[in-house]
Order: C-alpha cells, then structure tokens, then sequence
C-alpha cells in the first residue's frame, strides 16, 4: 500500500517537469483536435453550450421543449378534470 502512495505522489509531483520538457512533435495531434473543440465552446457568442454543436442541437432543444409543453398542458387538463364536478343532464 505504501508504494502505491508513492508512486502516485511521485507521479503527480514529476509531471509539471515533464509536460515542460516535450516538444511539440510528441504531442499527440488528437490533443489539437479536442483544444480545436474546447474553443469552439467556449466562444462568447450569447448562445448556451447546449446549443453551440450544430443546427441538429437546435432541433432536438425545440423539440424537447414542445414536448415539454405539451406535458404541461396534459397535465392542466387533468388537473381541470379532476378537481371540477361533471354537470349531470
């Protein structure tokens, strides 16, 4: 157990010292496309990130939110239904 605590506190206390000292060549380019991403949210445009993907992410929150409504609007009327007598004829 102990070395294992070691090697972790090891671990964490070299890698600043070792991320300092690689080039750019050994840098895995999957890391550029994911800093690529990360910028493209993190952009200050006005829009929530939920929302910044793409023209489907657009589609799927109207959709949501219409269905949303629609539950709400159930939910009324059951509401109504339930809480005001039916007249009899």
């Amino acid at each position: 157990m102990m070395n294992l605590s070691r090697a972790v506190v090891r671990s964490f206390a070299t890698s600043s010292a070792r991320r300092s000292t690689v080039a750019k060549d050994q840098i895995e380019k999957g890391y550029f496309e994911v800093r690529k991403v990360q910028e493209h949210f993190q952009k200050k445009d006005g829009k929530p990130v939920f929302l910044k993907g793409s023209a489907v992410d657009n589609v799927l929150y109207r959709i949501t939110m219409a269905l949303a409504l629609v539950g709400i609007g159930g939910m009324g009327k059951l509401f109504w239904d339930l809480s005001v007598p039916k007249k009899e004829e």
